[in-house]
């Protein structure tokens, strides 16, 4: 069967609005910032590469689940933790959970029961926002809607969003070169160009490789430790927090992205994308809930998500962002 065509929401009549049948319908969205990514990227490449990856999952579901509707609507660009340099739109966590939580109540007020999250921003603090959004929006209306990023990142890595492992494997790459590719480096320049290549600056490919890693070095910073019991895990991951805010107060990008091709950014998206669908396709089927769709740092969302303990811990590290 041909990959099923996702609908644009506003693009629908009310003649042809009625015709879906909304229980088994599907709805995505993709809840991503606008930010800085380089100087080659697009200020929206989160977002596009979220869409990306929504639309890419259509393309493994299996044949039971291809006659489904798939219902597109506009992206959200409501985010936080966003590159603090102009051009980058900066908002609270609260105000992410807020938008979620009314969209959320309207559609199961229309009688719509799946609704898949995407995204492809790694700030925890804006992947727990859908996360919590979502459930508190399951618990009230007994619908299922689930955040895809964090959903992947539990299948494939540690609770972060680094996917060196999974990337690392495709044919046409050296690992080596995702070594602090997490910012407009070589996996989402490549999948620009795959997705959106007349909107990518062609000096990417004059760009030197430069990473946070290398940056803490040349500054005498140790990085913190990756490991440790959940309060130690959640002050490394701040030490983490306070060191990428400095380096991307003078960087736009964390990477390699004159390695960049179109082609490689094709098989990260099938890489993706299958996994994405094998967890989607256990979502439709019931074998698995939304309760099963958080990411491995869940268990913080607390210090991560709650008011006081963000302007704490922002605080603590001195963290004033000068876009927010």
């Amino acid at each position: 069967m041909e990959t099923p065509q996702s609908l644009r929401w506003e693009s629908l009549t009310k003649k042809r609005f009625d015709q879906i049948d909304r229980k088994r319908a599907v709805v995505m969205l993709t809840c991503a910032p606008l930010e800085v990514h380089g100087p080659h990227l697009p200020l929206g490449a989160d977002v596009l590469e979220g869409e990306g990856l929504a639309e890419r999952v259509l393309r493994f579901l299996p044949d039971r689940h291809r006659d489904r509707t798939f219902l597109k609507l506009p992206f959200i660009y409501a985010a936080t933790d966003t590159v603090p340099q102009p051009g980058s739109l900066y908002f609270q966590p609260a105000t992410t959970m807020t938008v979620l939580e009314d969209l959320g109540r309207t559609l199961a007020a229309q009688g719509f029961h799946h609704v898949f999250v995407s995204n492809f921003h790694g700030g925890p603090r804006h992947f727990l926002a859908i996360e919590k959004a979502s459930q508190r929006v399951n618990r009230r209306y007994g619908i299922g809607m689930v955040s895809l990023f964090s959903l992947l990142i539990s299948r494939l890595t540690e609770g972060t969003a680094n996917l060196d492992d999974v990337l690392g494997a495709i044919d046409g790459v050296n690992p080596a070169d995702l070594i602090g590719d997490t910012h407009g480096g070589l996996v989402e320049t490549s999948q620009l160009l795959a997705l959106h290549g007349d909107w990518i600056d062609p000096d990417y490919k004059k760009l030197p490789r430069v990473t946070s890693g290398t940056w803490l070095s040349d500054q005498g910073i140790e990085p913190p430790p990756k490991t440790g019991r959940s309060p130690s895990q959640f002050r490394n991951m701040l030490k983490g927090f306070r060191n990428g805010f400095n380096y991307f107060e003078e960087q736009t990008y964390a990477g390699a992205p004159a390695g960049a091709s179109a082609e490689l950014g094709e098989r990260f998206l099938d890489t993706l994308g299958e996994h994405a669908a094998v967890a989607c396709t256990e979502l439709l089927d019931g074998t698995i809930g939304p309760e099963d769709c958080h990411s491995p740092i869940w268990k913080l969302r607390f210090l991560f998500l709650n008011p006081v303990m963000i302007r704490l811990s922002n605080l603590a590290l001195g963290f004033r962002n000068p876009i927010a």
